[in-house]
């Protein structure tokens, strides 16, 4: 994995230019979306992500936890994955989840051609419209991978992390528990991968653990619409209160 940003602010400085549509994928860009449940912007607040599904078992265990805690998560779903647990996805947008692109088949954007990049983007947004309603707000560039003309070109606000439990590595549910709660901090990004069975064991110490701990566990677009916002093209790793 690459080296990401340290705080939440964008990469490009306050110079950077705004991609237009015509620069981007070509779908719409949406306004970040209002909060739908009642969050308390005075109390600590934490956003649990997931990538690469969705799975057909799993990540309906991860919502079931989620829902037992009254919480929500992200997920940046790679689209060609989504028939595989259509309803997974429906539950979770419907349980107030959000859903975010993590491209058509996981392809690396800073290596894509131009036809490549315009193609993952664009077919993932309008297989995630057909799954949920509404285009994704925002996009997480596979691998952690992207660049200046990334950036300049996809047309969303870009959601990467701060805290990195590497489960994809370890496949170790103590493992994982261990780097999602040690020095979580408020308006950390925790990035995990609901297609894991090692994951959704460990999501089931961690929601309760973070909700103990006096945590809300809310939407990437949740945190960022009490923490200042997100701008298409610009960067995000985690959204510390003022």
């Amino acid at each position: 994995m690459p080296e990401l940003l340290p705080d939440s602010q964008e990469a490009g400085g306050e110079n950077a230019s705004e991609p237009s549509l015509e620069e981007g994928g070509g779908t719409p860009v949406e306004t970040l979306p209002e909060p739908q449940r009642v969050v308390d912007p005075t109390r600590p607040m934490v956003a649990l992500t997931f990538d690469d599904g969705p799975h057909a078992v799993y990540t309906d265990q991860i919502l079931d936890i989620l829902e037992e805690h009254g919480a929500v998560a992200t997920f940046f779903e790679v689209a060609r994955n989504l028939p595989k647990a259509p309803e997974a996805v429906r539950r979770a947008a419907d349980m107030g989840c959000e859903i975010g692109s993590h491209t058509q088949n996981h392809a690396d954007l800073v290596k894509a051609d131009a036809d490549t990049f315009r193609q993952q983007i664009q077919q993932a947004d309008e297989n995630i419209l057909k799954a949920i309603g509404r285009y994704p707000y925002f996009l997480r560039p596979p691998y952690g991978d992207f660049n200046d003309d990334v950036r300049r070109h996809v047309g969303k606000p870009l959601a990467f992390w701060s805290v990195d439990t590497k489960d994809w590595k370890t496949r170790n549910t103590a493992c994982t528990v261990s780097a999602a709660l040690n020095n979580i901090e408020d308006g950390d990004v925790v990035l995990m991968h609901d297609i894991y069975g090692e994951t959704a064991d460990a999501v089931a110490q961690i929601v309760p653990s973070l909700v103990q701990q006096g945590y809300q566990l809310v939407t990437v677009s949740e945190l960022a619409s009490y923490r200042g916002g997100m701008i298409p093209g610009r960067s995000y790793s985690q959204f510390r209160p003022a």
